[in-house]
Formats: structure tokens, sequence, C-alpha cells
């Protein structure tokens, strides 16, 4: 009834740019584990007849259409009116929702009458969706072309209200999606397609994908849950693994920094860090967790080579291999970790560009080092993007090396110089 879906995001801050549209990014998540696809999203302007035109044109497309923001009190919120146009129906204060409304936020005063009135405004045969958060209720309208659920703009209003859309949802779908991810870190997104294969056409299995951000490719695959789909999906990563010959990870281990942190405090290990290429990026990642002052112990920023002289690496390795390459790399990350005393120490180095590199380390070549109870191990990356795209590539490959080896799970003598 409604697997598909599209999403209508209303406002005209939204539209220029001013505020992010984090709601659609949640909200699409949201709708497809409850059983609806999103098939497309739009931003319209605080403007009637565009809302209108929107909720027209969404329903020829899809069954169901959701509407966010615009459900405030003032004369620019205009959603309920633009959805009613776009329909063809009639709105009026429903007292129900009015008195509730009064009875949990107060209404005195003309003006607070005023607010509630309009946040109680209640199109013809819409259905209420509970907002346990704010104000503004949200509404389902469900007719003979398709359904209209309109939620406030506010993150968290919008997903207290989606809370009651997804359940009915659910109810209408009667299935679940289900998403796996898998990540990979030793190739780049068109060799991994390349090998997959077919396996990336879901002509005989689930809906898969790739999803590419700094570092690493994320390998998803959405299946119904309970389908035959979703049995075969051991047999489908088993051919993977096979096709793409490197390793693909899981949730195990996690190489995000709360999880690193939560890792290291339990273990009671401690990290220190000496960035060149990252400047400082690795270092902020851990310490934005609460608690990082149990485990990391130091951070250096060492971008010049007297910086990475001072730090520990040797003048006539500097000489010999310049500042970019696996030996400077580890030679931080050892002086680090001896100067601290952490147990595991990291260090970054490379070409981010746009100028440096040559012709055997072009820009975008960076070097990542880890240092540990023995564990010695470097990794050598190459990116095609822009500067921030690479320094963020070598602080995940980092992470990554670390996750690695607080599961245990490095593969012996890999990379080393």
């Amino acid at each position: 009834m409604w697997e598909r879906a599209g999403i209508v995001a209303v406002g005209d801050e939204v539209l220029t740019g001013e505020t992010i549209n984090t709601n659609g990014a949640w909200l699409a998540q949201a709708l497809l584990q409850a059983g609806s696809r999103v098939m497309w999203q739009l931003v319209v302007a605080d403007d009637e007849a565009a809302i209108a035109n929107a909720v027209r044109w969404g329903l020829q497309s899809v069954p169901l259409v959701v509407m966010v923001g615009g459900l405030g009190p003032t004369p620019d919120d205009r959603t309920r009116a633009g959805v009613a146009r776009g329909l063809g129906l009639g709105m009026a204060v429903d007292p129900e929702w009015a008195a509730a409304l009064e009875q949990r936020h107060g209404g005195h005063g003309p003006s607070r009458t005023r607010s509630i009135d309009a946040q109680a405004l209640r199109l013809a045969g819409a259905e209420l969706l509970v907002n346990h958060v704010g104000t503004a209720p949200g509404q389902l309208v469900v007719g003979p072309t398709g359904a209209v659920a309109i939620l406030p703009g506010p993150p968290a209003e919008c997903r207290s209200v989606a809370a009651a859309l997804t359940a009915r949802i659910e109810r209408a779908t009667a299935r679940r999606i289900v998403r796996h991810s898998w990540r990979v870190y030793d190739l780049a997104e068109s060799e991994l397609a390349f090998r997959l294969g077919s396996l990336l056409t879901g002509a005989d299995g689930p809906r898969t994908g790739l999803y590419v951000r700094p570092g690493v490719v994320e390998w998803r695959v959405e299946c119904e849950d309970g389908s035959p789909e979703a049995a075969r999906i051991p047999e489908l990563l088993a051919e993977a693994e096979r096709r793409a010959g490197v390793p693909l990870f899981g949730q195990e281990p996690a190489a995000d920094a709360v999880a690193l942190v939560r890792e290291l405090a339990r273990r009671g290990d401690t990290v220190a860090v000496a960035e060149s290429l990252t400047g400082g990026m690795l270092s902020a990642q851990l310490t934005a967790v609460p608690g990082a002052s149990r485990v990391v112990l130091e951070g250096q920023v060492v971008y010049t080579e007297a910086a990475k002289v001072r730090a520990g690496v040797p003048p006539a390795l500097l000489s010999t291999e310049g500042a970019v390459s696996c030996r400077v790399a580890l030679a931080l990350a050892e002086a680090v970790r001896h100067r601290s005393g952490a147990t595991w120490g990291l260090g970054t180095t490379g070409y981010a560009g746009p100028e440096g590199g040559d012709r055997d380390h072009p820009v975008g070549t960076y070097y990542v080092a880890l240092t540990g109870p023995g564990t010695s191990v470097v990794r050598e990356r190459r990116s095609r993007s822009d500067r921030e795209w690479v320094r963020g590539a070598c602080a995940e490959t980092a992470r990554h090396l670390l996750a690695l080896a607080l599961a245990g799970r490095l593969p012996p003598g890999a990379d080393e110089p």
C-alpha cells in the first residue's frame, strides 16, 4: 500500500540553504525501516500554491507523500493550507485538539489562543499524529488517490511525530526493511564495483549499492526482514568476499571515535598521535568524545620537517626518504608512543594537495602508521579527491587500523616497512 513514498521539505530557509535539511536524511531511513522506500525528495517555499502543487504532483508518483515543516502558528506557516488546497479539502479548528494543546501548554491571552487555534487546524478527515515534544500535532490524510502526512519541522518534533507515522506504515505494509552494510578499506569504488560485478545488479537477489566516504567504501544490501532474500545474506557475503579478495568489515570492529575511546577505556589502554597530513584532525575526533581524557595522552601537529625532527624523526631519515614515506610515518608513531608512554602510537603523513607530490607519490598519497605491543604496521593509500577528502580519508584509515589492533584482527606482517 505505502511501499513507496516521497518527502517534501517546506520552508524558505531550507530552500535557500540557510537551514540544512537534516530531517530528510533521517526520515528517509526511518521510512525505509518501516517498509516504505523514499523515491524522491523536494524542497518548496513557504508558499501555499507551491505546496499544493507539490502534493498533487507527488501523489501522481507515489502513494504516500510526507510534508515536513510549516506547522507553526505564524502567517508564514502555510503547510496545512497548502495541503488542503492540493487535496481539495476544507479545514477547521478541532476543539479537542485545541483543548489538549491548551491543557499542555497554557492558553492565556489573545495571542496564545490564536497560536493554539492555528496549530489545531485539522484537515477534513485527518488522523492525529501526536507530538510529544512540541505543540503542533502532525496529521495523516488517507484518500482514494493516496495519503499525505504532515510533520513539524523542528528535528526533535519531527522525530516524535514520525514515530506515529512509521507505526502506521508498518501496519499498512506489513513488512520491515533491514539494511546490512560492510566496509571496504583496501579498494576504490570503481575497483570494488568491477570485482563485485553482478552482485550489484540486484536482479536475482537483494537490492545492493555502493556508498563512498573518505577512506572507505560501503557495500549496502537491503531486503525485507524474514524474506528468502534475507536468508541468502550469508551466502551473498561469502561470495562478495571471494570476489573482492579483501576483507569486508561489518559492524565490528567499529572504527568511529566513540567506539574507539570506549574500547581503549575498557582495556585500560592509551593512545598518542603525531599528525602531519591530518593536522590535528585525528586528535580532535578522539578528544571530542566524553571520557577521552582517560585514554588520549598526547596529540602533536608536526607539519614541517623541523617539527618532525623535534618530534623524534631522525634527520637522516628525512634526507633519504623525504617527509612523506612509510618510514617517516612509522618514526612519528614510535616517537610519540615512546615519549608519552601510551599503549598505542599513531603517525600520519602525506600529500593532501593541491601542491606537492611527485611521479611516484602523487597528490593524494598518504601513510598511516600504528605501533603498539608487538605491532608495527604502516598503510599506504591514495585518494583522488580534494584536500579535505584526503585528510578525512587518512584519519579514517588511522581509526580503522587502531580498531583492528584493539580487536586483534591486524593481519600478521601486513604492510610492514
